[in-house]
């Protein structure tokens, strides 16, 4: 599969192919992260940080907030 870099306004820009997008869930608003490895350009959606913790927590809604600490001692008296 080949693209070519096209003008837009002043800049340039590269068309990326439907098939390409659809693939990787990509869309109008994807952030991507652009890199070069040698002589190849590499681009990669940015995730947003703590994107997937929503899914992490339902997975296991039975988890209380005082088991977050672990085997931690847990008081609810302030010691001296």
């Amino acid at each position: 599969m080949q693209t070519q870099i096209v003008q837009i306004g002043n800049s340039l820009g590269l068309r990326l192919p439907k098939v390409i997008l659809d693939s990787l869930s990509l869309g109008r608003a994807t952030v991507l992260s652009i890199h070069t490895r040698g002589d190849s350009i590499v681009l990669k959606p940015v995730k947003a940080p703590r994107s997937t913790w929503a899914t992490a927590f339902a997975l296991d809604p039975a988890v209380d907030d005082e088991s977050l600490w672990g085997d931690l001692p847990v008081s609810t008296a302030w010691e001296d």
